[in-house]
C-alpha cells in the first residue's frame, strides 16, 4: 500500500496559495481549499493517498486550531509537508487593487490588513517545511519550487498527452493543441478487402506504413514532437492533445494515432493515452 502524502498549503492572502494548489492538482494531488481546521481533520483517516489542503487565515479563529490539526496528523502517523506562500506587501497590494477583492481581515486600510495578517501567520510560517516568495516568480517556477520542497521524484510523469484520431468529414475536435492532416497518404478505403477494416487491424496498419511517404512522415513527425514536447513541459504545460485526421477517421488517422501512442509511450516521463473519436461516435 502506498504511503500517504499530505501537503498543507498556507500563507498570506493574495500571495498565490490557489495557484500553488492548482500546481499540486496537476501533480496528481486531491485538492481541497479553504476548509475550517476542525473539518480538515476528517481527511486524516480517509483512503486518499495524495492530499493537498489549502488552509489560510479564514480557516481558523486562533492559530492554536491550526497547530491542533498538525498534531492530529502527526499522531495518525501521516507524513505531511507545510508549504507557506508569501509575497511582498507591495506585490500583494497591487494584486488586491487589480482584482478588487476584499481582504479577509478588516482594518482601516488594505496595508494594515496585510500587516495584521502577517503578524498572525508568523507562527505558522515558522513551522513551514518550505517557504515560497511569489513576488517575482512565474507559475512554472512555482511548480519547480514545490517539487524541491516536497522532494518529488523527477521521474514522475511530466505531462499528459492525449492522441486522438478523427475524420474531417465529421468536423475538427475543438480541444486540439496540435493537428496533423494525413489525407495525403495512400488510402486503404479504395482497397476493397480493407474498406471495412480500421487502423486497429494489422492489415490496414501495415498497408498504410508500407509506403516510403508514410515512413518519412512518421520520422519527421516524431522528430518534431520530440522537439516540441520538452519545450511544452518547460513552459509548464500539463496537458497536450494531438489530433490526427483523415477523411473518415477510420484508416490512416487511426494508424498514425496508434504509431504516436506506441512511440511516445516509450518515454518514461510522458503519460500517453489514445482515443478514436469516430469509433466512440459509432461512425465506424
Amino acid at each position: 500500500m502506498q504511503k500517504k502524502k499530505f501537503v498543507i498549503v498556507s500563507g498570506l492572502s493574495g500571495a498565490g496559495k490557489t495557484t500553488a494548489l492548482n500546481v499540486l492538482e496537476d501533480m496528481g494531488y486531491y485538492v481541497v481549499d479553504n476548509l475550517p481546521c476542525e473539518v480538515a481533520s476528517f481527511f486524516v483517516n480517509t483512503s486518499i493517498e495524495k492530499l493537498a489542503l489549502g488552509i489560510d487565515i479564514r480557516s481558523f479563529k486562533v492559530t492554536e486550531e491550526f497547530f491542533k490539526l498538525l498534531d492530529e496528523i502527526e499522531r495518525a502517523g501521516v507524513e505531511f509537508s507545510l508549504v507557506f506562500i508569501e509575497a511582498s506587501d507591495e506585490v500583494i497590494l497591487n494584486r488586491y487593487n487589480l482584482t478588487r477583492r476584499k481582504h479577509p481581515l478588516e482594518a482601516a486600510t488594505l496595508l494594515e490588513s496585510i500587516n495584521k495578517e502577517s503578524e498572525i501567520m508568523a507562527s505558522i510560517r515558522e513551522r513551514a517545511s518550505g517557504i515560497i516568495d511569489t513576488s517575482n516568480i512565474k507559475p512554472k517556477e512555482l511548480s519547480e519550487r514545490l517539487k524541491e520542497i516536497l522532494m518529488i521524484d523527477s521521474h514522475e510523469k511530466s505531462i499528459n498527452i492525449h492522441v486522438q484520431s478523427f475524420g474531417f468529414k465529421y468536423g475538427i475536435p475543438i480541444d486540439l493543441d496540435l493537428l496533423f492532416d494525413v489525407r495525403f497518404l495512400p488510402n486503404p478505403y479504395y482497397i476493397e478487402e480493407l474498406r471495412e477494416k480500421t487502423g486497429e487491424d494489422a492489415e490496414v496498419y501495415d498497408y498504410v506504413m508500407k509506403y516510403d511517404i508514410s515512413q518519412e512522415f512518421a520520422e519527421r513527425l516524431l522528430n518534431m514532437l520530440k522537439f516540441l514536447i520538452p519545450n511544452f513541459i518547460k513552459e509548464g504545460k500539463k496537458h497536450l492533445t494531438i489530433g490526427i485526421g483523415c477523411s473518415g477517421g477510420k484508416h490512416r488517422s487511426v494508424t498514425f494515432a496508434r504509431l504516436l501512442h506506441n512511440e511516445l509511450s516509450k518515454v518514461e516521463s510522458l503519460n500517453v493515452y489514445i482515443s478514436h473519436r469516430e469509433k466512440e461516435r459509432r461512425n465506424w
